[in-house]
């Protein structure tokens, strides 16, 4: 063997080579072996541990060197390989993995070789070993892709052909699972009060989770933040995330790594959320997201469908029901606004603005097909012409169409009195509105509405014997057996509370 010094020796003892080949396995980044059967001699030249991203002297000439670094789940196939060639003479061939590297993972080295007989008659199993690791993840990540590809093709075909969302809901977890190999999938759905998300269906979770656990929307939760993101959220190692937190359930099933995706909704409120965990470090993909925002897509499609057959028989029923109660609700309109007033002109405007309420309701409402319909939308439509000095704070919620039918009308004759008499009347100032949708303590639902103006003029209408404050009245507290609270100081305040049935 050469003088380490020189530079140039990079064979073992007992293999030699001229230098131009030795410089020819340096650039081809290949390392040749030679093994004495039925020995534990085994010998190399140098560059092999550089083949296998190993400092120099890790290889000390011995068999049970190379064992160490051979990937514990490769070492069957690897002598029932090498048994093969020795005892039949066959060529050998073997592609495995090294030990782990730590944070860099494994290599992939493939080694080719076959029997020889040395000068001194021994024989030798001699061969040749290149890494050929990122050949390897290429053809892995294709099949991973084809896969995902097959998976998402069947699933897609089972969703179009079924009518219970249900269903489909537990086959998206159950392919997502089986396809990123992770113990742990779930589909979060918006609760109609739009203040958490609930679990609808998953695998791997506690014993009585699915259908009940909550989980909320806060920016700092990872479900929160996916549903502000434009992108899919990947996690690495929930441990050293900084971006979220895990909300209590992830902690609860010590999950590390994982994916979530937002599922879009029938209206432009999503859906929810598709989550994959992994209770150890995953290195999930661009090409896992991809796979995963597109069985979310299809879920979407899949409640679009539901919701689209379910509109369509309440939406029959429900023309014909509104029909005779709109011309009935038009009547009374006409009767109180007309009756007993003496200013035609003013009476008529009355009347058309209310009309005009009236047909904002029924546009936001009738648009989604007489379903659960979102609250903010219906202020947006109904309060058009004073956006500029509104304000608002809430949730998304749902609510059932007539009461959002009914709310529009409340809305309407609010606006009105601060026209009148309150800030909506003048160029400064802004009207709050707030409004949160929560369980009491009787396991009632309640929607909480809250008009905040400061000019205090507002209560003159508000307690008065006027129209529009019999028709607050009316619609909240004997229709719906609400209740209405009014503060007059410093400003004028209306709050509602209406009970909403499940």
């Amino acid at each position: 063997m050469m003088d380490d010094n020189e530079g140039r020796s990079a064979l073992i003892p007992f293999l030699s080579a001229p230098e131009a080949l030795e410089e020819g396995l340096r650039l081809g980044e290949a390392g040749i072996w030679r093994w004495r059967i039925d020995s534990d001699a085994l010998e190399w030249t140098r560059n092999l541990e550089a083949v296998h991203d190993l400092p120099p002297g890790s290889f000390d000439g011995t068999l049970a060197s190379f064992q160490r670094d051979l990937h514990p789940d490769d070492a069957v196939s690897v002598w029932r390989a090498i048994r093969t060639s020795v005892e039949t003479g066959a060529p050998y061939r073997a592609i495995y993995r090294t030990a782990p590297r730590g944070a860099a993972g494994e290599l992939w080295i493939e080694t080719r070789g076959g029997v020889t007989t040395g000068p001194d008659g021994a024989r030798y199993l001699t061969g040749v070993c290149l890494d050929v690791s990122d050949r390897v993840r290429g053809e892995q990540q294709l099949q991973r892709r084809l896969k995902q590809q097959h998976a998402i093709a069947r699933f897609g075909s089972c969703a179009l052909h079924q009518d219970r969302l249900q269903v489909v809901l537990d086959e998206a977890v159950r392919i997502a699972a089986e396809v990123l190999s992770v113990p742990l999938t779930k589909i979060l759905e918006f609760a109609e009060s739009g203040e958490h998300l609930v679990l609808r269906a998953g695998l791997g979770w506690a014993e009585g989770l699915v259908g009940r656990a909550e989980v909320g929307i806060e920016r700092a939760s990872q479900a929160g933040y996916t549903l502000l993101a434009s992108e899919p959220v990947i996690v690495t190692d929930q441990l050293t995330e900084t971006r979220f937190d895990g909300p209590q359930l992830l902690h609860d099933h010590k999950v590390r790594s994982g994916i979530s995706v937002i599922i879009p909704g029938v209206t432009s409120r999503p859906f929810g959320v598709f989550g994959i965990h992994a209770r150890d470090i995953r290195a999930f993909d661009p090409t896992d997201a991809e796979f995963l925002l597109s069985l979310a897509n299809i879920v979407a499609g899949a409640a679009r469908q539901e919701a689209a057959a379910r509109h369509q028989t309440l939406l029959v029923r429900e023309m014909a029901h509104r029909a005779g109660n709109m011309l009935q609700l038009v009547s009374s309109i006409a009767t109180q606004t007309f009756g007993g007033s003496t200013d035609v002109d003013a009476a008529r405007a009355a009347f058309n603005e209310r009309l005009r309420a009236l047909a904002s309701s029924n546009y936001v409402v009738a648009r989604g097909g007489w379903a659960l319909t979102r609250f903010p939308e219906l202020l947006e439509e109904t309060l058009k012409p004073f956006c500029s000095q509104i304000e608002t704070r809430g949730r998304d919620v749902l609510l059932p169409p007539e009461l959002c039918f009914d709310l529009g009308l409340v809305m309407h004759e609010l606006a009105t009195n601060s026209t009148k008499y309150g800030t909506l009347g003048g160029k400064g100032g802004k009207v709050s509105l707030s409004w949160s949708y929560e369980t009491g303590p009787e396991g009632v639902r309640v929607f909480r509405f809250v008009w905040d103006d400061p000019q205090p003029g507002g209560a003159r209408a508000a307690a008065g014997s006027g129209f529009g404050s019999k028709l607050i009245a009316a619609l909240v507290e004997t229709k719906w057996g609400g209740r209405i609270a009014v503060t007059e100081a410093p400003g004028f305040r209306i709050a509602l509370e209406v009970p909403v049935a499940a």
